[in-house]
């Protein structure tokens, strides 16, 4: 998965990411469990490598690692954010 090029401008403020979602016109805050994988997410990254930084970074278990990638990814894809390729598939 990697944030879609030319979507958003973005800081990271005091260890939060504050982002501005360009085609909405609404700035987004980031809480710090997405702060950590916010970086994996520019560069390119799998939903098991995010889940692995969020249970190394907070000494969580998978399992719930992958729920909030999962919830995370896909509330960036419901904005339109990710690269094309890298929308997940509607739940049916």
């Amino acid at each position: 998965m990697k944030l879609r090029p030319g979507a958003l401008e973005w800081r990271e403020i005091e260890g939060q990411i504050v982002a501005l979602d360009i085609d909405a016109s609404e700035y987004l805050a980031v809480n710090r469990t997405g702060t950590a994988i916010w970086p994996l997410l520019v560069a390119g990254a799998t939903s098991d490598e995010l889940a692995a930084r969020l249970t190394a970074t907070y000494e969580i278990d998978r399992e719930s690692a992958g729920r909030y990638v999962d919830e995370f990814v896909a509330s960036l894809a419901e904005r339109n954010l990710l690269e094309s390729d890298d929308v997940p598939p509607a739940e049916a």
